[in-house]
């Protein structure tokens, strides 16, 4: 059985960073036009800007967890190297770092000087947040053993996820927090940006599968996701709760735009980007170049 602390350190990082990046890309962006739609939109992702920290900050504890003792955390930290996994440590906690800092000397004194040091520090985050969002699929997509996971649509594919995901908790986070009828307009608006993104994850994942059961040994991986040991999984997880009850949600709330259906929908998108991380990694399977036999890729 795979390592659940991985998996759920994929989906917390990813969500996290992807949360953080829609609403810093608004508040950005409201920083110079100020249209009608753009500021509906702020109603729902400016709980991004703690939201997304919070949760990356949480991933980290995970992947820190799945390493098992702490000399082995801070080597990860504290050895030099250039590799993914120490990367993606430390991009996590710059990110962590660079967004906390924003929102602390956003709250300070409303200076020219502090404006400036808060646009500095969310720049920042926010390409550390970009950073985040790309390490887990490229991570994944790195080995070369692993030729189901080895494919440049895997980044791809988790990069949507981690939109769609980040989206979801944004969205939850307005339907507790906000009154409905405050936050009405700017769901219209996020829904329909997550509408691409959703079809877009769709497609591409479908891609990969037609692609993967047409050669081997990639076969074997995706028949285990399509009709295999992981079928349900994948199926009622990634695709139904992923793809098909999100996209169902808004399209009803596209004709119905004070339907808090789309509500179901985000909870949806955010358990399908966990079972997304949990399918590609039971899925997956890594051939020995010595002995040319295959075994599970994370046990």
């Amino acid at each position: 059985m795979v390592n659940s602390f991985i998996a759920w350190y994929l989906f917390l990082a990813g969500m996290g960073a992807g949360a953080f990046f829609v609403s810093a890309v608004v508040d950005l962006s409201l920083r110079r036009w100020t249209p009608a739609w753009l500021e509906a939109a702020a109603t729902v992702t400016d709980g991004g800007m703690y939201l997304g920290p919070a949760t990356v900050g949480l991933g980290l504890v995970f992947l820190l967890a799945d390493l098992g003792y702490p000399e082995r955390s801070f080597q990860v930290f504290f050895t030099p190297s250039t590799s993914l996994l120490t990367l993606g440590s430390w991009a996590i906690v710059a990110f962590v770092g660079c967004s906390a800092l924003a929102l602390l000397v956003g709250g300070l004194l409303e200076t020219p000087v502090m404006r400036r040091i808060e646009f500095a520090l969310q720049v920042l985050a926010t390409l550390f947040a970009v950073f985040v969002i790309l390490y887990s699929g490229v991570y994944l997509s790195a080995f070369p053993t692993v030729p189901f996971l080895n494919n440049t649509l895997v980044p791809v594919i988790f990069t949507l996820s981690a939109l769609s995901t980040g989206m979801g908790m944004l969205l939850v986070f307005g339907f507790v927090t906000r009154d409905g009828e405050d936050v009405a307009p700017g769901v219209s608006v996020c829904l329909r940006v997550d509408g691409v993104v959703i079809a877009l994850k769709a497609i591409t994942l479908a891609v990969l599968l037609l692609w993967a059961l047409t050669s081997y040994p990639e076969r074997l991986s995706a028949e285990s996701l399509v009709v295999g040991c992981w079928a349900g999984l994948f199926w009622l997880g990634v695709v139904g709760a992923g793809i098909v009850v999100p996209a169902a949600t808004e399209l009803w709330c596209a004709r119905r735009p004070h339907s808090l259906s789309y509500v179901v929908g985000a909870a949806a998108a955010i358990v399908g980007g966990l079972c997304l991380r949990y399918a590609f990694l039971l899925a997956a399977v890594r051939f020995s170049v010595v002995t040319g036999g295959a075994v599970t890729f994370w046990g």
